[in-house]
């Protein structure tokens, strides 16, 4: 059985050779939770914050968000429990830089109700690139929390907000995602999570 007390098991040091960096690359994947096949989902058996497999339901798939410099954002905290292990909630605010009628559907589907996944590339990518991914919202899925479009300020685009609804937020903060690879994991997020063959 395992330790649910949440002992230290080892030490916390600062790597100075890859001291942190802010920020995320422009690109993010965004999936439909439903269509992550939850099944085939594998773990680092020495730490379970790193998925070291990632698959989608046959027929589903990823889709791009383009960002450009840091449009893009992610962030996590946590959330106090009074009665209950405390949990986390994820958030992704993302930009939407055209309101063409094209990308106003896809906002429009957004705020419709499913849940979804974020996966992220970090621009600090940590020793080796092992740190690179991160996936938002795997257990519990992110929900759309805002969304707004004026054309007075931010150049008229659609600003959106996906997170963690409240009561129902992830077990614990985003996973890691390594597939092997930095490289094979880069090549899959670039193809969509259809795998590269």
């Amino acid at each position: 059985m395992s330790d649910c007390t949440g002992n230290l098991t080892a030490d916390i040091l600062f790597d100075c050779i890859n001291a942190p960096v802010g920020g995320i690359e422009q690109n993010v994947l965004i999936v439909k939770k439903d269509d992550v096949k939850v099944s085939t989902i594998t773990v680092d058996p020495d730490n379970d914050l790193v998925v070291t497999g990632l698959e989608l339901n046959t027929g589903a798939l990823a889709y791009k968000l383009t960002g450009v410099k840091q449009s893009n954002s992610k962030a996590w905290e946590l959330v106090k429990k009074e009665n209950a292990p405390d949990k986390f909630k994820h958030t992704f605010s993302g930009v939407i830089f055209n309101p063409s009628a094209e990308n106003k559907m896809q906002a429009a589907a957004l705020a419709k109700g499913a849940k979804y996944v974020i996966i992220i590339e970090q621009v600090w990518k940590g020793a080796g690139s092992k740190d690179a991914f991160e996936i938002l919202g795997l257990s519990s899925g992110l929900e759309i929390s805002t969304m707004t479009n004026s054309s007075k300020e931010n150049d008229n685009m659609i600003m959106f907000e996906l997170a963690s609804a409240d009561g129902f937020e992830e077990a614990t903060m985003p996973k890691n995602f390594l597939d092997g690879t930095y490289a094979a994991t880069k090549a899959l997020f670039d193809n969509k999570l259809v795998p590269v063959v």
